[in-house]
């Protein structure tokens, strides 16, 4: 495969159990290449080559192995794809740390290594990719704190890394990503404010659920956005009420936050008019009468087509 230099892109989908192996590092040292796209092989041998001699005019733009049974660490030679703009690893059983080395990946826009067995801590390193727009590292079991270096992707617009085992407070650089729209930090270990979250004038998706944060959320949380609002903060230690901003929100989709502490009536009747599905403990939600009584469990869960059309169901 090493003598094809014309080639521009390489594609292995969908084949039987007896396909696999390893990847030619020849492979990778195709000066014309673009993309090389291999996903949902059954086979269980498939690896990357433990190093590759990369060359600087190497033209790879595109790497996505997902969904092949891909076993072993992350290479840092891959490092060295100074073109590539897609590294997509997901769904995988790639183990061991992220390599330090991915912060070298100057022109990569999308990263993803969701759905591995990848430990350790997020490298400080990945605080050092420009043109990042989405980076997914959701369930993985990577462990110890949340990178503050992450607060210096500017560019950044998906930020994943729910379902691990992080444990720390969101850092306060968290503040500067203002290209943010979609934080996912769900079923980790972290605890502390969410006060970072309100200078992201962008976000429009905020997922915490099951974690340990606390206080209460900010006033001014979603009040830069026009686009529909999806939140799930539930199962956390927060407390207060909702922010007023959430009674002006023509925009609130989905509002999930049962199993907190909030305080009685945190949630304003307005809220309730205005979101098309609400979670809330019954003692935090003024409009919620409807499916909370003597009978009943204390969450109420119902959605709403309008503000006097809607089905309860109370779990």
């Amino acid at each position: 495969m090493g003598n094809m230099t014309g080639l521009f892109s390489v594609a292995l989908l969908v084949n039987g159990p007896k396909f696999g192996g390893e990847l030619p590092s020849s492979l990778f040292q195709l000066k014309n290449l673009n993309t090389i796209h291999v996903q949902d092989n059954l086979g269980k041998n498939w690896s990357l080559p433990s190093n590759v001699r990369v060359d600087d005019d190497t033209q790879l733009e595109r790497l996505l192995l997902v969904r092949n049974s891909f076993a072993g660490i992350i290479p840092p030679w891959l490092a060295k794809l100074k073109q590539l703009q897609t590294l997509d690893l997901s769904m995988n059983n790639f183990q061991g740390a992220i390599p330090e080395a991915i912060g070298d990946l100057s022109s990569v826009k999308y990263l993803n290594l969701m759905g591995n067995n990848l430990t350790g801590a997020l490298p400080s390193s990945l605080g050092k990719l420009p043109a990042i727009e989405v980076l997914n590292l959701g369930n993985n079991a990577l462990q110890g704190e949340l990178s503050a270096p992450i607060g210096n992707l500017r560019t950044l617009q998906l930020l994943d890394v729910g379902s691990n085992e992080l444990t720390s407070t969101i850092p306060s650089s968290f503040a500067n990503l203002e290209s943010l729209k979609y934080l996912v930090l769900e079923s980790n270990r972290f605890n502390g404010t969410v006060d970072a979250l309100e200078s992201m004038k962008n976000l429009t998706i905020l997922l915490t659920r099951s974690n340990s944060f606390s206080g209460a959320l900010p006033d001014g949380l979603f009040s830069g956005t026009s686009d529909n609002v999806v939140v799930d903060i539930g199962d956390n230690k927060l407390t207060g009420e909702l922010p007023t901003s959430f009674a002006k929100m023509s925009n609130l989709v989905s509002l999930i936050g049962a199993k907190n502490s909030f305080s009685n009536y945190a949630t304003m009747e307005a809220v309730c008019d205005n979101s098309t599905l609400l979670v809330m403990d019954c003692d935090a939600c003024e409009c919620c009468e409807v499916c909370c009584d003597e009978e009943h469990e204390r969450v109420c869960d119902f959605q709403l087509d309008g503000a006097d059309d809607f089905a309860g169901v109370v779990y």
